[in-house]
């Protein structure tokens, strides 16, 4: 078999792999979220801590927010009716303004005025709550690995 062919088959074989594996659907157990999916982690244990100030600007649902440490992954809980309702907290000064992170993605709009700073509620039991200061912006939030199947 001429080199070029056994080239052509070998990378084919390795972009079928590849593609396969984008395909598939992920796992529950592996941390994997499909776009829209809604995820039942138990509810949110006492209230911990509220932590203002906490950068972050999850526009598109699968961008962490770390903070003190600890990597925070946005998720759509499953059992939202259990879960305590979060109210915004006043903005102090109108956040950061503008946007602290300064990532261009054609798809996302730039933060406004204090949509890339916001109130961080870490409850027990590994999950949280982050709301912009501008109060545009919230999700839900678990230390609990996750990988998402969308780009944004």
């Amino acid at each position: 078999m001429p080199v070029v062919a056994m080239v052509a088959v070998l990378g084919a074989l390795v972009l079928g792999t590849l593609l396969s594996a984008c395909a598939q659907s992920p796992d529950p157990g592996d941390g994997g979220v499909e776009y829209g999916e809604t995820l039942d982690l138990g509810v949110p244990g006492p209230l911990m801590e509220t932590v203002e100030g906490v950068a972050g600007y999850p526009a598109c649902g699968n961008e962490p927010i770390e903070h003190d440490g600890t990597t925070w992954y946005p998720f759509e809980p499953a059992n939202l009716d259990a879960f305590p309702e979060v109210v915004a907290m006043a903005a102090v000064g109108g956040g950061m303004g503008g946007g602290t992170m300064r990532i261009v993605l054609p798809a996302v709009a730039a933060p406004g005025p204090g949509d890339d700073v916001g109130t961080l509620t870490v409850y027990e039991g590994g999950l949280a709550h982050w709301i912009s200061d501008s109060g545009e912006l919230e999700t839900w939030l678990t230390d609990r690995r996750l990988t998402y199947d969308w780009v944004c």
